[in-house]
């Protein structure tokens, strides 16, 4: 991974931060790709993603996402709307003068992923979306009615630890039993997620108490240097996404899409985690089922962590998808 860093750059957007990005200009007739980490990651959560498509001769833009590593991280939690999110990124592409792209988004990537779709369409020849899929806009549906929604659907509330990561405190609580939050994130067995991540309070209990789980070893190689980088950089930027996510104020910034905007008629890659109880491949397929037509489902048998935990067979569906789209 240390070889990728010569090709980072730093780029000033119209809202005025500095993003700090992977780039890596496309061969002649090949696309470049938009790759969008999420929660808690950096732009060489695509590692294995950089280096297969750069040796092919895809163009790639991966940045640091706001609040995270090289990248400016700003306290206010209404400027990781990502209606603006998404303005930040077409600011790079326009940049680094890209035409022909592809978005692809994982965790809450794919939330900012999927407001390109609704407001930069053009600008895309395609989406893909792994473990968390499509989202159409949301302009009336609490966190109190969305988890009371999920309950109802999957017999329990998948989305209970965002009421944590969103409290005043998540940022001074985390790195004080640092190694519970590392364990619970990178669990070895996932079914763990249902019962000490998902229902409300209960990721408090697991830290505060500081309960340990096995990891996944895929994940070893990242957690080095996330560890590292947010001891030094903090954890307060990258949870203001959960802050957006529970607010009354994402609800007013999907009211900013029409529409008509919210069916994508672009092409869609779906890349499912079989054994992901959070971001639940039955959820992510019916809603593609009703707002993305040209949709290809791909099941990967593993957890959340599917760019680390089946590199290959990542690479292998999304080259394969590529081609279907460009050809």
């Amino acid at each position: 991974m240390e070889s990728l860093l010569s090709s980072f750059k730093q780029f000033k957007v119209s809202r005025g931060f500095n993003y700090h990005y992977f780039f890596s200009p496309a061969a002649s007739g090949k696309p470049t790709l938009l790759l969008i980490h999420g929660f808690p990651s950096l732009a060489v959560d695509w590692h294995n993603q950089i280096t297969f498509f750069k040796a092919k001769g895809y163009g790639l833009v991966v940045p640091d996402m706001l609040g995270y590593g090289g990248t400016d991280k700003p306290e206010e939690y209404t400027l990781y709307l990502h209606t603006l999110l998404a303005q930040d990124l077409v600011d790079i592409l326009d940049h680094e003068e890209v035409t022909d792209a592809i978005a692809v988004g994982h965790d809450w990537g794919s939330r900012t992923a999927s407001s390109l779709a609704h407001l930069h369409a053009d600008r895309f020849l395609g989406f893909g979306f792994f473990a968390v899929g499509y989202s159409a806009p949301n302009t009336s549906t609490t966190y109190d009615q969305l988890q009371a929604l999920m309950t109802k659907l999957l017999g329990y509330n998948n989305f209970g630890y965002w009421e944590f990561f969103a409290s005043p405190d998540a940022g001074e609580v985390i790195p004080q039993h640092i190694d519970s939050f590392w364990d619970i994130l990178y669990t070895k067995d996932t079914r763990i997620w249902k019962n000490n991540m998902c229902p409300l309070g209960a990721i408090r209990i697991f830290l505060e108490t500081d309960s340990r789980t096995p990891r996944n070893p895929a994940m070893d190689k990242l957690h080095r240097i996330y560890e590292k980088e947010f001891a030094r950089a903090s954890y307060k930027g990258p949870l203001n996404y959960y802050k957006v996510a529970v607010s009354a104020d994402e609800l007013e910034d999907g009211k900013k899409v029409p529409l008509e905007n919210y069916k994508v008629e672009k092409p869609v890659f779906l890349g499912c985690t079989k054994r992901d109880v959070i971001c639940v491949p039955a959820i992510t397929q019916t809603v593609a089922s009703q707002f993305c037509p040209q949709s290809t489902v791909e099941m990967f048998d593993t957890g959340h962590w599917v760019l680390s935990e089946a590199p290959d067979e990542v690479n292998e569906a999304l080259e394969k998808w590529i081609g279907s789209i460009v050809a």
